[in-house]
């Protein structure tokens, strides 16, 4: 309740100016009920000088609510007592009698005010929504179906009685009677398009998928706001229904809101390339270079690179002159692993100025070379541009060129390359080269202070905590070689060591397992739930290896590791994930619900 009350002033916010302008007016009118005689007049103005309403939203704001209840009742009496009657104050005073009646479960009062409101007013959409929605509250089914029907007398051709009496009906879980309502709109009102989302939501309930996307479609020209109800609701469609969804969207012509719709549920569905080429393909207006931005800044922060690379490439060939989207473009293409796409992108032609152009993509154009193993042309080129450059932008293009000699297994260069810059004191690069050269023990210091929390970071300094050496040149060589790209001759290595680091061997071995091929890999976890069977790789490696039984067909294989895992390390805390592969091998958990097919969105595109 109490945070209820907190937000009450935020929900009359917009109320506030209409208020103060009402209570202006009413301040200077004259008395409605004024008597003759100086005495009840004078009596009467003194007592009206604070406006019935303003009493009435303070009181509630206090928690006041028998207070503010009979203010609200003084405000209606009022505004009905005018002719007209005054519509904009009996809005007002309807909504918060209805709220702190509800605050004070006297839902009961609240039907015989709406009702005297509409003996004066029979087509006011507030009173007729109140009365609707007390009696929905009250389960009084009877009541409201008449409520409903008398709104219906009273507002012929109107489609909000059918839209209310629908929306509540849903609340409540009772699909099919809304299902009737809407039926009778259809056929009363014809195709109405002011239904079109009560009609989408009943669809999704009654798992119509086709129909619901249909809907929305509709939907979607008039009410822009139901695109993220349309996300919410279908995205837990089933696989089978996701084809006849795809084709509604989708469908020509091709408009702005349902193909974001449709990124947004490929997005949600896992299915990132089919989301890019749901919007990518749309006439780039403003609108869809907005899109775009929004879906790439999305893709990036869900580590999905290579459309992030399409969305971005997209906006700097429609603006060559973005040298954002053509940093943006190129680095999401280095982190897709596509250097040479990378370089590509950056050498392409810009309008940009190309001082800015230097500044901004330098360090890129380094790292992508890098990638590629071709240092020398890497150092010419910095020596060639890196004059022009200013003292931040050349200590941001220093990384890129010492991790690019480092992929060349050249230390010494990379050394070189580090002097004189901040990387001097970087941790995570100090800690880098010291492991690379071997000595453990300056690598655990320095990488545990590091920064980041990259996957190969957070992977040796797991492997540093459980080897206990202080050097170590095989293991140094083994990460050596996973920064040259030789994941095989680092797989080789880390067998060869584990058999000399004592305990730490079932940790050696899963990490090379890890960068084993998935067919190959089964030996070392073989050997981790044999040789180590109490150590936290065992469990880690039968969850693996029935990951490569299934995904190789071999569901009896998966289902055996499982199992093994469920029993002999119940307390694992992978055991839930076990569990759950299980339960999905043996069919008892709906494709559509496995893991990534229904995310949390945070914005159009989860």
């Amino acid at each position: 309740m109490a945070a209820r009350r907190n937000d009450r002033p935020r929900r009359r916010g917009l109320a506030l100016g209409a208020v103060i302008a009402l209570a202006l007016a009413a301040s200077r009118a004259t008395p409605l009920f004024a008597q003759s005689g100086g005495t009840a007049t004078a009596t009467f103005a003194a007592a009206d000088t604070t406006d019935a309403l303003s009493r009435a939203m303070d009181a509630e704001d206090k928690g006041e609510f028998k207070r503010a209840g009979a203010a609200y009742r003084e405000v209606l009496q009022k505004a009905l007592a005018v002719t007209p009657p005054d519509g904009d104050r009996i809005a007002l005073a309807m909504l918060g009698f209805e709220r702190v009646m509800n605050e004070q479960g006297l839902l009961d009062s609240i039907v015989p005010v709406t009702e005297r409101v509409l003996t004066f007013r029979p087509t006011d959409p507030t009173a007729r929504t109140v009365l609707l929605r007390t009696l929905t509250s009250l389960a009084r089914d009877d009541q409201a179906r008449d409520a409903f029907l008398g709104w219906r007398r009273a507002s012929p051709g109107d489609a909000a009685p059918y839209r209310e009496y629908a929306r509540l009906l849903l609340q409540r879980g009772r699909s099919l009677a809304a299902d009737s309502i809407l039926g009778d709109a259809a056929r009363l009102l014809g195709r109405n398009a002011a239904l079109s989302g009560e009609t989408a939501q009943l669809n999704v309930s009654l798992n119509r998928w086709e129909a619901a996307a249909k809907s929305y479609r509709d939907a979607l020209t008039n009410q822009p706001w139901l695109e993220t109800a349309g996300l919410y609701g279908m995205q837990r469609a089933p696989v089978a229904a996701r084809d006849s969804i795809r084709a509604v969207l989708s469908a020509e012509p091709a408009s702005l809101r349902p193909r974001r719709l449709l990124a947004s549920l490929e997005t949600a569905w896992g299915e990132p390339r089919r989301a890019w080429a749901a919007i990518g393909a749309l006439p780039p207006d403003d609108s869809t270079l907005a899109a775009w931005r929004e879906f790439g800044e999305h893709a990036e922060q869900t580590s999905s690179w290579l459309v992030a690379r399409d969305a971005w490439s997209a906006i700097f060939a429609r603006n060559p002159g973005s040298l954002e989207a053509q940093r943006r473009a190129a680095d999401a293409a280095l982190r897709a692993g596509d250097a040479t796409g990378a370089l590509t992108l950056l050498r392409a032609p810009s309008t940009a100025d190309e001082r800015a152009r230097k500044q901004a993509l330098l360090g890129l154009e380094l790292a992508a070379l890098g990638e590629l193993g071709r240092m020398p042309e890497a150092q010419a080129l910095l020596e060639r541009d890196g004059k022009a450059l200013d003292l931040n932008a050349r200590a941001a293009i220093a990384r890129p060129l010492v991790m690019g000699w480092l992929r060349a297994g050249d230390l010494t260069r990379a050394r070189a390359a580090m002097a004189g810059t901040d990387l001097e004191e970087d941790d995570e690069m100090v800690g880098w080269i010291a492991l690379y050269d071997g000595d453990l023990a300056t690598a655990r210091k320095r990488l545990v202070r590091a920064a980041s929390q990259r996957t190969e970071l957070v992977d040796a300094l797991g492997l540093l905590a459980r080897i206990r050496l202080d050097r170590s040149p095989m293991l140094g060589a083994a990460f050596l070689a996973i920064a040259k790209r030789d994941s095989a001759g680092a797989a080789k290595m880390m067998v060869t060591l584990a058999d000399s680091v004592g305990t730490a061997a079932p940790a050696v071995l899963a990490h090379a397992a890890r960068l084993m091929p998935a067919a190959n890999a089964p030996t070392l976890w073989d050997r981790i739930v044999r040789e180590y069977p109490k150590s936290p790789e065992a469990p880690e490696s039968l969850l693996a290896w029935a990951r490569v039984l299934r995904d190789a067909g071999d569901k009896p294989g998966a289902v055996a590791k499982l199992e093994q895992m469920l029993v002999e390390y119940t307390d694992s805390a992978l055991a839930p994930q076990g569990r759950r592969e299980l339960e999905r091998l043996k069919g008892q958990v709906p494709p559509g619900n496995v893991a990534g097919g229904m995310l949390a969105p945070v914005s159009r595109f989860p």
